[in-house]
């Protein structure tokens, strides 16, 4: 009874487990309390909880770009008790990471696909540019410029280096411990541009605290129907959305990875979850063999791009 409460209060489920399987099921999050990954997290347990006839708890080991958590994952048991929620940061940091101590493509198993999030490019209104045409006009007469991320080998710095590459530009990389800080600053005028998911800068771009200068994609964002896209504006180049995936570790048994799988697929298709998702920008999921030929396109893709450009976590 008292076990039972306690699940109620923390939103969990505690149905009888599947024959075989253990009673908790770990999702670990390698991102802090309160940000994306942690909320993603939040907003998937209780109906996988439900769906899967177990208790799913969510575990935070943040630090590191998420590679504490991905190091605890693949090493963990390949019983599927123990899965890895994250972003495509999990892609970049096997490249920008020295000695990284794990292999992603070795160590863990690409499960479910939750799905990609649109991501964009915007300025500050003091720094006088008004569309894509500006800005590129602007550092091309070599103007000095800044961009913000939330540190080394993060999406939104990888963000920021496209942008110098397409269009080449020498913006100044300045990192901050988390998207906030780094919007914030903008905001003040402090630094010039960045690059984040649209769902976290629409608030600024309503507001007109922020302009919006170009979606890195080849679909405009249903959330900000206004702004172009990155072939629109002559830089297909600038192409980039940041996909949330759940991952196991290597190795789990293939009658155990469908389970899950299915669970995870009933989840995303929840009414309340999917529009939950849909509010925070999310694109269509895709099943374990999609996602496994996504993951390794994107191996394939970001790895050599950041050692290339020299980006090295510290």
């Amino acid at each position: 009874m008292r076990r039972a409460i306690l699940a109620g209060l923390l939103g969990l489920s505690l149905g009888a487990p599947p024959a075989g399987a253990a009673e908790v099921l770990r999702l670990l999050s390698g991102f802090a309390p309160g940000g994306p990954v942690d909320q993603i997290a939040r907003v998937i347990a209780p109906t996988l909880g439900t769906e899967l006839g177990r208790t799913v708890v969510i575990e935070t080991r943040a630090g590191a770009g998420g590679t504490i958590a991905a190091q605890a994952v693949a090493r963990a048991p390949a019983d599927g008790n123990t899965l890895l929620i994250t972003t495509s940061s999990l892609v970049i940091t096997a490249g920008t990471v020295p000695n990284l101590p794990y292999d992603p493509r070795r160590d863990l198993e690409p499960l479910y696909y939750l799905g990609p999030v649109q991501t964009m490019l915007v300025a500050r209104p003091s720094l006088g540019v008004r569309s894509m045409a500006d800005l590129v006009a602007m550092a091309r007469r070599g103007q000095r410029l800044s961009y913000g991320s939330t540190g080394v080998g993060s999406t939104m710095h990888i963000g920021g280096e496209l942008f110098n590459i397409a269009t080449g530009s020498q913006a100044t990389h300045v990192p901050y411990r988390g998207a906030a800080p780094a919007i914030t600053d903008l905001v003040a005028g402090n630094i010039d541009m960045l690059n984040a998911d649209i769902p976290v800068l629409r608030p600024f771009v309503l507001d007109r605290r922020v302009v919006p200068l170009v979606v890195y994609d080849t679909q405009r964002s249903p959330h900000l129907p206004d702004v172009p896209t990155a072939t629109e504006v002559g830089l297909p180049a600038l192409d980039m959305s940041n996909w949330y995936a759940v991952l196991a570790p290597a190795g789990v048994p293939d009658a155990v990875l469908r389970e899950l799988e299915a669970g995870l697929a009933r989840t995303r298709a929840n009414p309340e979850v999917a529009a939950r998702l849909a509010e925070a920008g999310f694109g269509a999921p895709l099943d374990r063999a999609a996602f496994r030929a996504k993951f390794a396109a994107d191996y394939d893709r970001w790895v050599p791009f950041v050692q290339r450009a020299g980006i090295r976590s510290e």
